[in-house]
C-alpha cells in the first residue's frame, strides 16, 4: 500500500468573503455570489475540529501487527521430538523435556490464538497432543524399564538363590562325605589300635615261660615242659666244655576239626642270654624224638631234644617253636633259666 507523500507547504484554506458564520455547512455565501463549494479536505478538517485556516496533514495509515506463531510451531516441533524419543525406550528419560516444553508451548500458542494475536492453531494444538503423548510414551517407557530392571533382578536374586542352594547342597554334601571319611578313618584308627592291641596282646601271649601253652588260631596247642638236665650217651658227639646239657620237650595237640601241617616246625631254634645259637646235641641212644610233618585232629605228639647251653650264659635261655604259613606263620617263646 502507498502512502501519499504529505505537502511540501500548507495550503492554508480558501478564503470565504463575507461568509455567514451561522450557516449551515455548505450554505454560507454573501448576498448576491453563489455559495463557494467547501474544499473536500474541510469534512475532515471539521471532524478533527480545526478551525478555518489552520493547514491540515492527511492521516499515515498504522500497519497490521504480526501474527505470534513462533510458540505454536515450537510446540509441534518439540511435540513430535518428545513423541520420537519416546518411542525409542533407551531414551525414553530424554523424551520428557521436549514433551513437556510442547504442552507449555502449545497451551501459550491457544492462548494467542484466542487473543487473535496467533493464526496457528492447528500447529499449537498439534503440539498439546504431541507433547501429551510424549510424555505418556516416556512414563511408560519409564514404567516399562522399571519393570524390565526388577524382572531382570528378580532373575538374578533367584539364580543367586538357586546358586547359594546349590553351594549350600555341595557343603552339605561335603561336609557329609567328610564326616563319613571321618568316621571311617576313626574306626580304622580303631581297628588298627585293636589289631595293635591284639598283636600286641598275641605278642604277649607267645612269650611265655616254660610249663605254659600257647594255642593257634586253627586250634594247634603247643606246651613246653620245663627242661631237665640230660645225661648224654656213649654215642653222642662231642659235648662243649663249660656247658650244662638240657633236654626240651615241647608237646603238640591238634584240637582243632582238621589236619594240620607240621611242615618247617621241626627242630626249635634255641639260644643263650647272649642271644647266641646254643649247640644241639644228636644223641644216638634213640632218646631224641621229632615232630611229624602233619598232625591229624585229637591227635598228640612231643617232641625230644637235647642243647649244651655255655656256663658263662646260661643264667637264661630262650626256645621258639614257630607254625604256619606266610604271613600266618607265629612263633612262640619260652624263656627262662637254664638250671629249672
Amino acid at each position: 500500500m502507498t502512502v501519499p507523500a504529505p505537502p511540501d507547504h500548507p495550503q492554508p484554506a480558501p478564503e470565504q468573503a463575507d461568509a455567514d458564520p451561522w450557516a449551515p455547512p455548505g450554505q454560507g455565501r454573501v448576498e448576491g455570489q453563489d455559495a463557494a463549494p467547501a474544499p473536500a479536505s474541510a469534512p475532515a478538517a471539521a471532524a478533527q475540529g480545526a478551525a478555518p485556516g489552520v493547514p491540515y496533514w492527511p492521516p499515515y495509515p498504522v500497519p497490521a501487527p504480526r501474527p505470534r506463531n513462533g510458540l505454536g510451531t515450537a510446540a509441534m516441533v518439540l511435540g513430535i521430538v518428545g513423541t520420537v524419543l519416546g518411542l525409542l525406550v533407551v531414551l525414553f528419560w530424554l523424551s520428557w523435556l521436549p514433551a513437556l516444553l510442547a504442552v507449555i508451548f502449545g497451551a501459550i500458542g491457544l492462548g494467542h490464538v484466542r487473543k487473535g494475536l496467533a493464526t496457528n492453531r492447528a500447529m499449537a494444538l498439534a503440539g498439546v497432543i504431541l507433547g501429551v503423548t510424549g510424555l505418556l510414551v516416556s512414563v511408560g517407557g519409564g514404567v516399562f524399564v522399571v519393570a524390565q530392571v526388577q524382572a531382570v533382578k528378580e532373575e538374578r536374586r533367584a539364580a543367586d538363590k538357586e546358586r547359594r542352594a546349590r553351594e549350600a547342597a555341595e557343603h552339605d554334601r561335603i561336609e557329609s562325605a567328610l564326616e563319613a571319611a571321618r568316621e571311617r578313618a576313626a574306626k580304622e584308627r580303631e581297628r588298627i589300635e585293636a589289631e595293635r592291641e591284639k598283636a600286641a596282646a598275641d605278642e604277649k601271649a607267645r612269650n611265655l615261660t616254660f610249663g605254659q601253652s600257647y594255642t593257634y588260631g586253627d586250634g594247634l596247642k603247643v606246651t613246653m615242659a620245663a627242661p631237665v638236665p640230660y645225661v648224654p650217651g656213649r654215642t653222642t658227639s662231642e659235648v662243649p666244655k663249660d656247658a650244662t646239657v638240657i633236654q626240651v620237650r615241647i608237646t603238640v595237640v591238634n584240637t582243632g576239626s582238621a589236619e594240620v601241617s607240621l611242615y618247617g616246625s621241626g627242630l626249635p631254634t634255641v639260644r643263650d642270654a647272649k642271644g647266641n645259637l646254643v649247640f644241639t646235641l644228636i644223641d644216638g641212644s634213640g632218646r631224641m624224638k621229632l615232630l611229624p610233618t602233619s598232625l591229624a585232629p585229637g591227635t598228640e605228639t612231643t617232641e625230644l631234644t637235647a642243647y649244651a647251653v655255655p656256663t658263662s650264659a646260661g643264667d637264661r635261655f630262650s626256645v621258639q617253636f614257630t607254625y604256619g604259613s606266610g604271613q600266618e606263620r607265629k612263633a612262640v617263646t619260652w624263656s627262662g633259666p637254664a638250671g629249672s
